[in-house]
């Protein structure tokens, strides 16, 4: 019998009404807008029922489902002729060079499909270790601020144009100049040194932060000119004098690679750190001694160390436990000879002379330090000082920057300013229209560095290469075919770099020539020869240097100016990663303050403490009659009656299109504006604070004004002023005293690293008593049975050397980049909504202790609220963490939806499209580091000004690889598994074994000093099993029992147990 039974989709269906019949009849349903559906007017006067209600929005649900599995109706061309080199899913990687001025440092580049997406350091042939700025820099390839083609008179012009209203000015009479930063391209000075010789101009170079005393000390010195090679590597004792050497001083960017080779325990070689400061720095928290030293005072402590090296007794007037400290220092540096190392960031002649002098003193020349003619830092205060005044008398009839902009870092800003106006004819080749260049007659911009052939040489017989990795974005033109374009000789930018180095080059030689090409595969090439011997001292007479020191006076409050991290000297101040990345000492985000002792504001009646409610004291600050007010924040080891303001922030002051991350944001993410109207700066510009001593700017005042208002100001930190507390089983310390008298004992044994134990109820050490004394490991307990990755398959985990770790913070920008981790602002990282998958917790340590409690009668309760203040001089831990992907996870037992597993491999891994946002894993969770999506931050208006991936062009930075996680959903560090999976499928390719080292998160791939070393624990040759079995190594929060796949190493101080 036939089967009769009808199903239906609806009453319509049922009944086939009319408008079913019309639907089903079309295979595309053109059904109504919603937005035409909900403009209907009619519908304000409707009523609906609640059954019509849920039935509408139960359509709706299923239309926006529908909606989100459309594709966009796009052509898909494939390619007619793939480029060999080019394969769509496939990373490719060339060797390159990043200079800005500041940092310098052989790079190796990541694109995929023609897209530069990721910066990393080129360990194999490259000096130098790429920085949290470096990292960063990849971002302002597309950023949408960038100027896309030349401008004249303020509108948008074309290079006839320019070129022809250059030509004509170079025509008039009076004094033509071109300022630079310090130029260190042969290519560049040859096409700058042929322009200057056809138009009779003038080549003049400054740098964004002077270190101009340093240069003309070691001329006199030695008698010849360069920036002196300082060999960390090489130093056993190390004494800095104010400067940051780990940071932003100099060649840091090469310095911290070099001084960390000489910090590891194991070598029974350990150097030691002295560390004379007055903001607390990466240095200073690094450092084995610290000692905190007033701005007035640097000079007095180089006089004092003198007068203890070489036997005069001079004290520089220092007296107390400052000038005990500066003998200590003094007689390590003694012990020490020739491996001594004394570095001075004050840029002041005298301090400089009297620096060089006790390097000399140890007998450091020519090991520590050598004078072989270095270009670094070749910038010229007193030139440019005459130039601004000659710009002034309206003496200059044509100026040309390049790679500097005076206008913003000057200390002579203002006059440069006025001056800039009287200047006939100006041009400016930054890729921004900046302080500078927007003040200019003509704007050529020059390609971004990621675009562009370079050649670049710091001294020595090593000539480094970088070569475009991009088609140029823009109507943009290399600087150097620029200069020569103006000088009548064009060439392609490419040509002059051959050129320079091969007069014969020709383009027939362009493929062809082997030496070239390997050259360009490994980002550098020898010119042949000598490194050139180091210059002799000399011997000049300091003592009219050591009395000017001795007699510097101080004021009642100084103030200190240094540069952060994240923003150095301010070039990239749009640069929303960079904004975003905690200060490795502060901890605040998006913020420029006044960082002050915490004596100073309770004194003060100032806020000393800052949370999500609890805002900042707005404090003003006077120098030389100019005042600007900027939050307070209370800053351990900032020395007392001084305070501390960065550099590099109060960009783009005249409403200069600098970029959207460089201006304040309100908290629903749009600008705030000036009283003028323009968008408000993120802090304040204090270049032009800086003093002029003999021509030379030197970035401290000895006599400022602080005065408190009643305003408040929210500031954005992802940590406040947090001690160790007590934290045994978080951070692991000892001395090196310590640690050479246990270094040989088994893992666990150490007494500054016991294995955590629980005890039981059962006699384990056989002594027929059960007491206290019998316990087991937390590895004996196990509430489930262990995921069986012990000895099976692959084991990808990670240790963290606490002792190397400087707490930099590159991991952190190269994850973020590497995993398109979301930028959320300013006011999300207030309310703790960051985003960040590592984050680097830095811990201060307390002058009170449990045992000092219970001498004082002080309770265990009230002993801890004590600990969480830390010393007003505090020794610092900095400490990465991340996921420590547990094998005995508590987020995966929560999740009601399995949304986070654990593979077989030992990783703690999330499924986004199963996550339904409980959050219970992030509850669950001992260590914090889950990272939850509150909005849809590619999507939502408030993140428009932050998030990259809102604007079209800065998009392109975003990985392939990983997926941009949606609104409703928990994300963490993955371990970057698709680079695990790139490295198995290139092994399975090869037909070989995964190699150790060939597989490398983001995060250990970007450490400077390799603290951080990821691999296969299943491995028993691979590093990171060796540092796994190393006594030093333990599990944070051990006695949890969640058994990690991270190790931590027990950080190690060069000092002696009664200093630790």
């Amino acid at each position: 019998m036939a089967n009769n039974k009808r199903y239906w989709t609806g009453l319509d269906d049922l009944h086939q009404t009319e408008a079913f019949q019309n639907l089903q009849g079309q295979e595309f349903p053109q059904h109504q807008a919603m937005d035409e559906a909900l403009g209907d007017e009619s519908l304000t006067s409707a009523t609906t029922g609640r059954r019509d209600f849920l039935k509408f929005m139960g359509f709706s649900l299923a239309a926006a489902t529908l909606a989100a599995c459309e594709t966009p109706v796009v052509k898909s061309i494939p390619y007619t002729n793939k480029p060999e080199e080019v394969t769509p899913g496939v990373a490719n990687y060339y060797a390159s060079t990043y200079y800005n001025g500041q940092d310098y440092v052989n790079v190796m580049v990541k694109t995929r499909e023609g897209r530069p997406i990721f910066i990393k350091s080129n360990t194999s042939t490259g000096v130098g270790h790429a920085n949290v700025r470096v990292n960063a820099s990849v971002m302002g390839l597309y950023d949408s601020a960038r100027l896309q083609g030349p401008h004249l008179e303020g509108s948008g012009s074309s290079w006839d144009k320019v070129d022809a209203k250059l030509a004509q000015a170079m025509a008039q009479d009076g004094r033509k100049v071109v300022l630079t930063n310090t130029v260190l391209s042969p290519s560049l000075q040859r096409s700058i040194d042929t322009f200057c010789e056809v138009h009779g101009a003038e080549h003049l170079q400054l740098d964004a932060v002077s270190h101009s005393a340093i240069r003309e000390a070691a001329e006199e010195h030695v008698g010849s000119k360069g920036f002196p090679a300082f060999d960390f590597a090489s130093a056993s004792t190390v004494v800095t004098v104010g400067a940051d050497f780990l940071g932003t001083w100099a060649d840091a960017a090469y310095y911290a690679s070099e001084w960390i080779k000489g910090r590891k325990p194991e070598s029974r070689d350990m150097s030691k750190l002295h560390a004379f400061e007055t903001v607390m720095s990466m240095t200073g928290s690094n450092a084995d001694t610290r000692t905190m030293v007033r701005p007035s005072d640097h000079g007095k402590v180089l006089v004092a160390l003198h007068g203890a090296i070489a036997g005069t007794g001079e004290t520089g007037g220092l007296e107390g436990a400052l000038l005990g400290a500066v003998q200590k220092a003094a007689m390590d540096l003694k012990a020490a000879g020739p491996r001594g190392l004394v570095v001075a960031g004050v840029n002041d002649l005298d301090a400089q002379r009297v620096a060089a002098a006790i390097n000399t003193a140890l007998g450091a020349d020519g090991t520590t330090v050598k004078y072989n003619g270095e270009g670094l830092l070749a910038g010229d205060d007193k030139a440019f000082a005459q130039l601004v005044a000659d710009m002034n008398k309206g003496d200059v009839a044509a100026l040309i920057l390049h790679g500097t902009n005076p206008a913003y870092h000057a200390a002579q800003k203002d006059a440069f300013r006025t001056g800039l106006a009287k200047v006939p004819f100006s041009l400016s080749t930054a890729g921004l229209a900046d302080e500078s260049a927007a003040r200019c007659t003509a704007m050529a911009p020059d390609h971004h560095w990621l675009e562009s052939w370079m050649d670049l040489r710091i001294g020595g017989t090593r000539i480094d290469l970088g070569q475009p990795t991009i088609q140029p974005l823009f109507d943009t033109r290399a600087a150097g075919e620029s200069f020569m374009s103006w000088a009548g000789q064009p060439v392609s930018g490419y040509d002059l770099v051959r050129l320079t180095h091969n007069p014969r080059y020709t383009s027939a030689g362009m493929y062809n020539d082997s030496d070239w090409n390997s050259a360009l595969h490994d980002g550098f090439y020898m010119t042949g020869g000598d490194m050139p011997d180091s210059a002799v001292a000399l011997g000049l007479d300091i003592a009219p240097s050591l009395a000017r020191l001795k007699s510097m006076k101080g004021g009642g409050m100084e103030l200190a100016l240094y540069q952060k991290q994240t923003m150095g000297s301010g070039d990239q101040a749009g640069n929303p990663m960079l904004q975003e990345t905690p200060d490795p000492i502060s901890k605040v985000t998006w913020d420029n303050y006044v960082t002050m002792a915490r004596t100073d504001m309770e004194s003060m009646g100032l806020n000393t403490y800052i949370a999500q409610r609890d805002k900042a004291s707005v404090v003003k600050v006077t120098v030389d009659g100019e005042s600007i007010e900027l939050p307070a924040f209370m800053q351990p080891g900032q020395t007392p009656g001084t305070i501390g303001i960065a550099l590099g922030y109060g960009r783009g002051d005249g409403g200069e299109n600098i970029g959207k991350a460089a201006y304040a944001t309100g908290e629903n993410g749009e600008h705030l504006q000036t009283g003028e109207g323009k968008p408000m700066p993120i802090g304040a510009n204090v270049f032009g604070w800086a003093t002029m001593q003999d021509g030379t700017p030197r970035y401290d005042v000895h006599d400022v004004t602080v005065e408190v208002t009643d305003k408040e100001y929210p500031l954005a930190a992802t940590q406040i002023q947090n001690t160790v507390m007590d934290r045994g089983s978080v951070v692991k310390e000892t001395d090196y005293t310590s640690y050479l008298s246990e270094a040989d004992k088994a893992k666990g044994r150490a007494s500054w690293n016991k294995n955590h134990t629980l005890a039981v109820h059962e006699d384990v050490n056989g002594d027929g008593i059960i007491d206290a004394q019998d316990s087991k490991k937390t590895s004996a307990f196990d509430l489930w049975k262990s995921h069986p990755v012990e000895g099976i398959g692959h084991r990808w985990g990670m240790t963290i050397d606490l002792t190397t770790c400087t707490g930099c913070s590159a991991c952190v920008t190269a994850c973020h980049i590497e995993n398109n981790v979301p930028v959320v602002g300013k006011d999300e990282v207030r309310r703790h909504r960051d985003m960040h998958w590592m984050r680097i917790d830095r811990y201060y340590a307390s002058d009170w202790s449990q045992e000092r409690g219970e001498e004082e009668g002080v309770g265990v309760i009230a002993s801890y609220t004590k600990m969480e203040d830390p010393s007003a001089n505090p020794q610092t831990v900095h400490m990465p963490m991340m996921c420590q992907h547990c094998n005995h996870a508590p987020c995966e037992t929560v999740c009601p939806v399995a949304a986070t597993t654990h593979s077989n491999e030992g990783l703690n891994q999330m499924t986004y499209n199963r996550c339904i946002g409980t959050r219970y894993c992030a509850n669950n969770c001992p260590y914090k580091v889950r990272r939850f999506n509150w909005f849809n931050y590619k999507g939502y208006a408030k993140f428009q000004n932050i998030n990259p991936s809102q604007d079209s062009l800065t998009r392109l930075v975003l990985n392939p690889d990983v997926t941009v996680r949606a609104r409703g959903v928990i994300e963490k560090c993955s371990m970057c598994v698709q680079r695990i999976q790139e490295g198995k499928l290139n092994a399975k390719k090869a037909g070989a074994p995964i190699v150790d080292g060939t597989v490398a998160t983001a995060c250990a791939e970007a450490c400077p000093t390799h603290a951080i070393t990821f691999g296969d624990l299943n491995d028993d040759q691979s590093k990171v099993r060796t540092n796994a079995n190393n006594n030093r190594s333990y599990h944070a929060l051990e006695e949890v029992g969640v058994q990690p796949n991270i190790f931590y190493m027990t950080k190690v101080r060069n000092t002696e147990s009664n200093e630790s």
